[in-house]
């Protein structure tokens, strides 16, 4: 396990900013355990702090009593013991720098880049040193997948979608047979079908029949769930990963329902988010077919001018996509501008979602969800092709999938 800090200090070149400031206390700055390689079972229970320059050597700043969770990273050491050596520490080594990144976020304004305390932040700023988020260039490290976890998510992305098929043919048979099938019946059912392929996940998926699909994150449990009948409407989102270290999960949502066909309503509302879907997917396929930068906040402004164009933009009540990483929701940039205003660029290398979705409380959720797949080339891909355009219709004699 070894550390190469050339690549960060390009990126810092290239931001035009001095120094990068990796600063953590007790585990609130997962970004730096990432890009520093520290792991995760490390005991750190005192502020550690790592200088990264544009130009010259970096440092690392820690405690007397506890330098081992920094000790793999072979750069000069300086220790501290009491406040007073600390703030000394820390003020000799940013000095003569007039800018530094650190994990935070302008206003909070991408909670998922807002890593270090307001208190650090105004004692860096009181040394005369202006700090800058790290948001757009930290990404390239905590975001960017190597080229076997992109071949991978797409194998997955495969395979969870042949998982999600067999069992929404699961619940067309049962309610054919008149045999009673609830929603927790299916979860479970996905959930061994992972198991029995080597595949993992941070939960249980989501079954939810119309109603409970009208809450975007219901899941049913043993004790809570509902019974799928006749004319419902039945929402599956899974997710998993394969269980090798380093996999990349597959995300996921499907619509079917128990009828020989789709009601008008319910169809056209469908139609909508699919529109909007296939919007964010044209804006990113075209921008980076041209070479022309494409932000977070721009995707989800495509998708989401199409649902309110419509009139159902007050029912559309998230973003349009998340980055996934090894974790289901990554730290890369977000399809968002209506929860947060992403203005970090989409990087050759990453995979993230795009899932709009209508919801009318107690009554009706409806979401799509595909997961995008940038390669290193920058070549865009969607590896659960085909899309869903339409409602699964389960019951009709034709369908089968």
């Amino acid at each position: 396990m070894r550390v190469h800090f050339a690549p960060f200090q390009e990126a810092l070149r290239k931001a035009g900013i001095d120094a990068w400031v990796m600063y953590d206390f007790r585990g609130t700055n997962d970004l730096a355990w990432t890009m520093l390689d520290i792991p995760p079972d490390a005991h750190c229970t005192r502020r550690w702090m790592v200088v990264i320059p544009a130009q010259g050597h970096p440092i690392k700043i820690a405690h007397r009593m506890e330098c081992l969770p920094l000790s793999h990273i072979p750069i000069e050491e300086r220790l501290y013991d009491t406040r007073q050596s600390w703030e000394s520490v820390v003020a000799k080594a940013l000095s003569g720098f007039s800018s530094v990144a650190m994990e935070y976020s302008p206003m909070n304004q991408i909670p998922v880049t807002s890593k270090v305390d307001a208190g650090t932040v105004e004692f860096i700023r009181s040394l005369g040193v202006n700090v800058v988020s790290s948001a757009d260039i930290a990404q390239q490290f905590t975001a960017v997948l190597s080229e076997q976890q992109l071949a991978g998510a797409s194998v997955t992305a495969g395979q969870l979608r042949d998982i999600m098929m067999d069992a929404f043919r699961f619940i067309r048979q049962s309610v054919l047979d008149n045999t009673t099938i609830t929603e927790y019946d299916v979860q479970q059912r996905i959930v061994h079908a992972f198991a029995s392929r080597g595949l993992v996940s941070d939960s249980a998926p989501i079954v939810a029949i119309g109603p409970n699909a009208a809450s975007p994150h219901y899941a049913p449990s043993f004790t809570h769930n509902s019974v799928i009948g006749y004319e419902m409407v039945v929402l599956i989102d899974a997710w998993c990963k394969n269980s090798a270290p380093g996999s990349v999960y597959a995300d996921l949502t499907w619509v079917g329902y128990t009828g020989v066909s789709i009601p008008e309503d319910i169809a056209a509302s469908f139609n909508i988010i699919v529109n909007g879907r296939n919007a964010a997917i044209d804006l990113v396929k075209d921008r980076f077919a041209t070479g022309t930068p494409v932000y977070g906040f721009e995707v989800d402004n495509a998708c989401r001018s199409i649902i309110e164009t419509s009139g159902m933009g007050s029912a559309f009540i998230h973003r349009t996509g998340h980055n996934i990483t090894t974790e289901i929701h990554g730290p890369g940039v977000n399809m968002d501008d209506f929860e947060t205003h992403d203005t970090r660029e989409i990087l050759p290398g990453t995979s993230f979602s795009i899932e709009p979705g209508i919801y009318v409380p107690d009554v009706l959720g409806l979401r799509t969800e595909i997961d995008v797949v940038i390669l290193r080339d920058g070549t865009v891909t969607i590896p659960s092709s085909p899309l869903q355009s339409t409602v699964l219709a389960l019951l009709a004699d034709e369908w089968e999938q």
